[in-house]
C-alpha cells in the first residue's frame, strides 16, 4: 500500500492550494463618504461562493465593525484626520481577513486588516501577528511592512474588532510579473528568498508555539532565543505562547479546548497534534467531510473508532519517528505561506524583494516542518531528492505542440525546484537536511497524522502494517537501542485494514475522476467565483446523477450516495 499512501499525499498537496488567498490588488472600490458603515460589502465575503455549507462558510467570514472608526485609526496613524482620507478601497477577500487600502489627500497610503471570525482565536491571532511582524522586521532583517497601529481586543476599541494598520508595501505582487520573468530572473529571486530563510534560521527558539510580546502574555518575562548559547541574553520584549497555526483552528478545531502550547520539546508538540485530533474526533457533533475522496457504498466507510485507532497508533509511534539531529528539530520562526501573492518585488528588477506580507498564523516549529519548497515555485510534480538536475522527458519530439508545451513547462518547474535544492545544499546545509528528512517514511507518518480528523486514517493504518519492515531504520528506533515495534495487529485486523485501504483508494479515484471531469471549473476547496456559481452547481448536480446511476444498485445505495455527496444540492 506504499503507492496508495503516496497517492493520498499527492491528492492532499493538490487540494492545499486555495483560491481564496488574500491579495494586494484592489477589488471593490468605494469613494470615501461620511458614513461608510452603510456599505455591507465591507463586512461580508464577496470574492466567491461556496458549493457546500454556504451559509456557515459565509457567516464565519462576516465581521461587523465600525468602518468610520477604522478610517479614523488609519488616518491618525500617519498624523492626519478622517476628513483627510480621500478614498477607501477593499482588496479582494482572503479566506480569513478583510483588508483595505486607505488613500489620504496627500497621496499617503496605508493598509488596514480586520480578521474574520475564522482567522483564529480572539486576541491571540492579532497579538501574535503583530509581534511576529516586529520580530521578522527588526530581528530577522526581513522586509516586512511596519505596523503603525493595532488592537487585539475588540471589546476595548471603538472599531469594534481586532485590527492592524500597517504601511503599504512598495512594488508589485510577484504573481503579476512571474509569468514574464526569464529563468535566470526566477532563479535570482529564488536565491533572494533563500537568503531570507537563512536569516530566519539565525535565531533558534527553545520552545514551540507562536510568538507574542511579553506584555501580552501573563507571567512572562521573555523568551530564551538561542538554545545552549549563554552569551545571548533572554529577549524580554518577546515571549512564546499558544500556537496560532491553522491546523489548530480549521474545520471546527477553533471551537474546542485544546493544548495549543507552548511546548518545551518537539515530542511534546508532535504528541499534542495527535491528542488534538483525538479530542476533535471524540467531541465534534459532526465530523468534517473529506474533500479528497468520495466515500459511499463500495468504497471506504469512515468512522470515529477507525480514526481514533489510527491516532492511537500515531501516538505510540511518534517518539520513534522524530529525527535525532537537533539542528533540524530546533524551533524557528518562518513565514507560513510563501506564495506569489504574498511577495512584493521591484517591477523593473523582479529579483529584488521589497516586501513579504501575511504573517498571520506563523508558528515556531521544528525546522523540518518549515522546510517546504516555497509555494511560488508552483511545482506539484513528484517530490525530488538530492541535488541532481531533472531528466528531460523521453520522446519529446513525438509529442504534439500542446503536449510539448506542457512537458516543457513541467521541466522548467522541475529545473527551478532542483536549482533551489542545489542552492540550499551549497548555502544552507542544515535546511537541506531538513528538506531531505521530509522525504522519509518518518516524516510521512507525522504529516498525514496532522489531518486524520478529516481524512486518511485507512491508508495511515495500512502504512503502519508496512512500517514494521522499515522499523529498525527509523532514527528514533536506532537512538533508543532498537526498541520493539509497538503496534500489534491480529489476522482479522490486518484483513480489515487492507479492505479499508482498497476502499479508500477507490474513493480517491472517484474524486479524482470528478475533479478531472470539471477541469478548470473545479471548485477548489469548494469555492468558485460568484459568476461561476450557477454553472458549477449545475455541473456538480449532473456529475452526481451520473455517479449514482453508475454506482448505486438499490434505493438504499442511492440514498447513501446522496448523503455522502460533499457538495450542496
Amino acid at each position: 500500500m506504499r503507492n496508495a499512501f503516496s497517492l493520498f499525499k499527492n491528492q492532499k498537496r493538490m487540494s492545499s492550494h486555495s483560491s481564496g488567498h488574500s491579495t494586494n490588488s484592489p477589488g471593490l472600490n468605494r469613494s470615501y463618504h461620511t458614513n461608510c458603515n452603510s456599505n455591507d460589502d465591507w463586512f461580508r465575503y464577496t470574492r466567491g461562493r461556496f458549493l457546500f455549507n454556504e451559509a456557515q462558510e459565509m457567516s464565519i467570514r462576516y465581521v461587523n465593525f465600525n468602518m468610520n472608526e477604522l478610517i479614523k485609526r488609519a488616518t491618525e496613524s500617519v498624523g492626519l484626520t478622517s476628513a483627510q482620507c480621500s478614498r477607501v478601497e477593499k482588496f479582494p477577500d482572503g479566506m480569513f481577513n478583510k483588508t483595505f487600502l486607505f488613500t489620504m489627500h496627500d497621496g499617503t497610503q496605508v493598509v488596514g486588516k480586520v480578521p474574520n471570525p475564522n482567522a483564529g482565536r480572539a486576541y491571540y491571532t492579532t497579538a501574535s501577528e503583530v509581534a511576529t511582524m516586529d520580530f521578522a522586521r527588526n530581528e530577522l532583517c526581513t522586509p516586512v511592512p511596519k505596523v503603525l497601529a493595532w488592537s487585539s481586543k475588540a471589546e476595548d476599541n471603538t472599531v469594534g474588532a481586532e485590527y492592524i494598520i500597517m504601511e503599504k508595501v512598495a512594488g508589485v505582487q510577484l504573481s503579476k510579473v512571474w509569468p514574464t520573468m526569464g529563468f535566470k530572473e526566477r532563479f535570482e529571486l529564488v536565491k533572494t528568498i533563500s537568503t531570507y530563510q537563512k536569516a530566519w534560521m539565525a535565531i533558534p527558539f527553545t520552545h514551540y508555539g507562536s510568538l507574542y510580546y511579553s506584555s501580552d502574555m501573563e507571567d512572562s518575562d521573555g523568551c530564551d532565543l538561542v538554545k545552549g548559547v549563554l552569551s545571548i541574553p533572554k529577549h524580554h520584549r518577546f515571549a512564546v505562547g499558544p500556537s496560532t497555526g491553522r491546523e489548530f483552528l480549521d474545520d471546527g478545531r477553533i471551537a474546542l479546548d485544546l493544548d495549543r502550547g507552548p511546548w518545551n520539546t518537539v515530542e511534546q508538540y508532535k504528541s499534542a497534534v495527535g491528542l488534538r485530533e483525538i479530542a476533535c474526533v471524540q467531541n465534534m457533533t459532526r465530523l468534517p467531510r473529506s474533500q479528497l475522496s468520495l466515500y459511499g457504498p463500495g468504497t471506504y466507510c469512515s468512522s470515529r473508532s477507525k480514526k481514533i485507532a489510527a491516532l492511537q497508533g500515531y501516538l505510540r509511534l511518534v517518539k520513534y519517528l522524530l529525527p535525532t539531529d537537533p539542528s533540524i528539530t530546533s524551533a524557528f520562526l518562518w513565514h507560513p505561506d510563501l506564495h506569489a501573492e504574498n511577495i512584493f518585488v521591484h517591477p523593473e528588477r523582479p529579483a529584488e524583494v521589497l516586501g513579504i506580507i501575511d504573517w498571520q498564523s506563523s508558528e515556531l516549529l521544528p525546522l523540518f516542518d518549515h522546510a517546504r519548497q516555497p509555494d511560488f515555485l508552483d511545482y506539484d510534480g513528484p517530490p525530488s531528492t538530492g541535488i541532481d538536475p531533472p531528466v528531460f522527458p523521453d520522446g519529446f519530439d513525438r509529442l504534439d505542440p500542446a503536449e510539448k508545451a506542457e512537458a516543457q513547462d513541467l521541466y522548467l518547474k522541475m529545473s527551478l525546484s532542483a536549482l533551489y535544492r542545489r542552492f540550499t545544499y551549497s548555502n544552507n546545509i542544515t535546511l537541506f537536511k531538513a528538506m531531505e528528512f521530509r522525504q522519509t517514511t518518518s516524516f510521512e507518518m507525522m504529516l498525514l497524522a496532522q489531518n486524520l480528523l478529516i481524512d486518511g486514517e485507512a491508508l495511515y493504518r495500512s502504512r503502519c502494517l508496512d512500517l514494521k519492515e522499515e522499523w529498525t531504520a527509523l532514527p528514533g528506533v536506532q537512538a533508543s537501542g532498537n526498541a520493539p515495534f509497538p503496534l500489534l495487529f491480529s489476522a482479522d485486523e490486518v484483513a480489515s485494514i487492507n479492505e479499508d485501504a482498497s476502499g479508500a483508494i477507490r474513493g480517491m479515484e472517484l474524486m479524482q475522476s470528478l475533479r478531472q471531469s470539471l477541469g478548470p471549473m473545479w471548485p477548489e476547496k469548494g469555492v468558485v467565483r460568484p459568476e461561476q456559481y450557477d454553472e458549477v452547481k449545475k455541473l456538480l448536480q449532473q456529475a452526481k446523477a451520473e455517479l449514482i446511476d453508475q454506482l448505486a444498485y438499490s434505493e438504499t445505495e442511492m440514498a447513501a450516495w446522496e448523503e455522502a455527496w460533499p457538495f450542496d444540492s
